[in-house]
């Protein structure tokens, strides 16, 4: 097993490349999606004016299931066995494959579903925000790291 510079025990432990990449998509991906919601539902621009914050928004969730997959091996399955950061993982991996879900549905679904699917994606993005925060800075107090 690792340990970190304070000599606590790191079950799951992320490499730190995986780490910062995946911070990065995530945050990418909420900053575009943010970005995208505020000038198409608070400011009303048109869908066609939007389309790099799509493409954009879109790139970074592809990236993130990619993240994903990095973590499902390893990560999820140790720190599980070892009853760590259970709560906030599971959220963020619950609020994470929904919104997921939603974005196909947003893509591909009936389009009379399409308002009430936009309302889902935005909220599960954003709870996805904020549970992979909760998961972050509750696994670093955990191990007396700084958030």
């Amino acid at each position: 097993m690792k340990t970190g510079h304070h000599g606590a025990l790191r079950v799951g432990r992320v490499a730190r490349w995986q780490r910062r990449a995946i911070h990065g998509v995530m945050g990418l991906c909420g900053i575009s999606g943010l970005v995208w919601w505020l000038l198409l539902d608070g400011l009303g621009w048109p869908p066609p004016r939007l389309v790099f914050w799509w493409v954009l928004h879109g790139s970074c969730g592809m990236l993130a299931l990619v993240a994903l997959g990095l973590v499902l091996p390893q990560h999820v399955p140790a720190a599980w066995r070892h009853r760590r950061n259970r709560v906030p993982g599971a959220l963020t991996l619950s609020a994470m494959v929904l919104a997921a879900g939603s974005a196909l549905l947003l893509l591909y679904g009936n389009e009379a579903w399409h308002p009430a699917v936009h309302w889902l994606h935005t909220g599960m993005g954003g709870a996805t925000l904020l549970a992979f925060a909760w998961h972050v800075l509750h696994g670093r107090r955990s191990i007396g790291q700084r958030p």
